[in-house]
Order: C-alpha cells, then structure tokens, then sequence
C-alpha cells in the first residue's frame, strides 16, 4: 500500500507536465528551422559542433530529474514497519479541598479559583504522568480516575467548586484512604498524593494515614491555599458570611502547621500558595524528578517514508545533465576543393 504525506504536491506534475510538452514542441520547431538553413554543407559549417541528439537527451534528463523531483515532494511512504512507543510516568492523585472554608478570599480571587488555577498549571507540566483527582468536605469521592488524558482533567478540574460535595466538613483522612485504594497496589514507588486545602481539618487521622502511607512507598506533598490572618467565609455568592452559634462572623485560617507535619509524614513538600503566580512550580519539578515506571507500551505499524529513493536519482539526472556536453568539443575540420 502507498500513502502520500503531502499529496497536494501532486498538482506540480500539472504544470510540469505543460511544461514538457512546450519544450519538446519548440525544440522541434527549432530543429525544422534549422534543418532549413540552406544545403547540406552549409548547416554542416553552421552548425557542426551542435550535436541535436544530446540536446534531446539533455532535455529528456532534466525534465527526469524535475519530475522524479516532484514525486519525492509528495512524501510517498510504501511498505510499514511495526513501532513500539513506551510511555512512561508516575500516578499522581490531586486530593483537593472543596469545603466552603475554600470560598474565602484571602487569596484571590478566592481559595477554590487559586487552587484550580495552580492545578491547571500543574497538569500543563505533566510529560506522560497519570493524573487523577479526589475532592473531599465532610466526605470523599473520586471526581475523575487515573488518566493520560490531559483535556479531560482539565474539563473535569474546571467543574470543581465548593458545592460539589453537600456533606460540609472537611475529613483529610477519608480522602487518604480513598487515595489510597484508587492506587495500583502491586507498584510500591511510583505514586504520589498532592493534597490542596486550607488544613482546616476536623478528622486527626490524617497524619497516621500519612505514615502508612509512606510506608507503602507513596510520597505526599501538601500545599497550604489561604492566608495565616484568614478571612471570612462568603455564603453562596452573598455579602453575607458564616457566623458561629454566638453571631460571630467565622474567620477560616490557614492552618500551615498541619499541613506541614502532613507532608513531613508523608515523605513530601509543603507549598504555600498565595497572591503570587507560580506557586506550585517546585512541586512540578519534584514531580518530573521522580523516578518514572513504563505505564504503558504501544505497538503500531508505521509507513516507511521512501522519498529518498527518488531524491538520489533525482540528484544523479542532473548531475548527468550538467556534465553531458552538448556538441563537439572541436570545431569540423573542413576541406576545401583546393585543399
């Protein structure tokens, strides 16, 4: 089978084609003008160092070489040979925090849209690594599996918001644990957990999850999204603010200390994000720096490109053009009567 990587460039035969043909005809009508330049021995004197049959053979490699020219333009690739693409990468499980703690805006525009945006970026850095998300208030769920396929995550990661789990709370662990079993369990490196949250957590198992965790070999950064002066908590897009059972406005703080015996447990980094872009390029480049695992290996058949075949006589045909001369390298030795 011959397929053609560029075939548009298959129109050029079209005017190489018109081409030839106007060549040949004034070649010709040359030729019968020539031949009617008076006697024999007159063209013979005129025209002897002119040789017509390289002349056409001239034209005949030149327009060989154009035409096999346009030929190799067209990319033909005949025959197939079979192509193993390994793909390799780490599993990575973003655990984001979608309490309604995530609606303050102590960092802008708000918690929840600055973790998003950062994870965005996260995934844009991602060369081959699988990727997955849980969110987690007062329970856990997984919003989106392990996957390679970057526009879906980002289609699922831009539905997060904080209402997207009813029950309110926000239990770190549960979402461990479920990170935990949405993992391969027969791969001991290899895994990584990312928590985003404001470490407001009202569960105290997540640092012993951690530990065990660790102890399977995954690695767990945490990053702090807030501020540790806080700020209040918006309800549903209002100007008003949760308020605690005395009538006090509730300011949700940052809690960094949790956040960072998290990941100390967990054998990763604590980043803090805030007002500032890049926030999480640190934790990419740890990410990128893991040791990678073949996930996934891809046999296909491929066409051979074979324009090389057609390049080298191209570049023969002219070669042989250039050098081919064109008539006698001396002039006819005329005898005269009286010679």
């Amino acid at each position: 089978m011959i397929q053609f990587a560029y075939p548009l460039a298959a129109w050029l035969l079209a005017p190489w084609a018109v081409l030839l043909i106007w060549r040949v005809l004034q070649q010709r009508r040359l030729l019968q003008a020539l031949m009617a330049m008076g006697e024999a021995r007159v063209r013979y004197v005129v025209l002897g160092r002119i040789r017509f049959p390289r002349q056409w053979g001239k034209l005949a490699l030149f327009f060989s070489a154009s035409g096999l020219m346009i030929i190799a333009a067209t990319g033909p690739k005949i025959g197939t040979r079979i192509v193993e693409l390994e793909r390799q990468g780490v599993d990575v499980l973003l655990v984001l925090d979608t309490s309604i703690s995530m609606d303050a805006r102590d960092v802008k525009p708000s918690r929840i849209a600055k973790a998003r945006y950062e994870v965005g970026r996260l995934i844009s850095r991602l060369e081959g690594d699988r990727i997955g998300m849980i969110v987690f208030a007062g329970s856990a769920h997984l919003h989106f599996p392990l996957t390679s396929d970057y526009a879906a995550a980002m289609l699922f990661l831009n539905a997060v918001d904080t209402r997207l789990v009813q029950l309110q709370g926000t239990v770190i662990a549960e979402a461990l644990q479920l990170a935990l079993r949405t993992f391969d369990p027969e791969t001991e490196k290899y895994k990584s957990v990312v928590i985003l949250s404001d470490g407001e957590d009202h569960d105290g198992r997540a640092l012993e999850i951690a530990r065990q965790a660790a102890a399977t070999g995954i690695i767990i950064h945490t990053v702090g999204v807030g501020s540790p002066q806080g700020a209040p908590i918006p309800l549903d897009g209002r100007q008003e603010f949760k308020k605690d059972a005395a009538g006090r406005i509730v300011t949700s703080m940052l809690n960094e200390a949790m956040l960072k015996s998290l990941a100390r447990e967990g054998g990763g980094t604590y980043t803090r994000v805030d007002n500032r872009s890049g926030g999480l390029e640190q934790l990419a480049d740890e990410i990128l720096a893991m040791e990678k695992r073949t996930l996934k290996t891809q046999s296909f058949a491929q066409f051979e490109d074979r324009y090389q075949y057609f390049v080298l006589p191209t570049l023969l045909l002219l070669l042989a053009e250039l050098l081919l001369p064109g008539g006698r390298r001396k002039p006819p030795q005329i005898r005269s009567r009286y010679a």
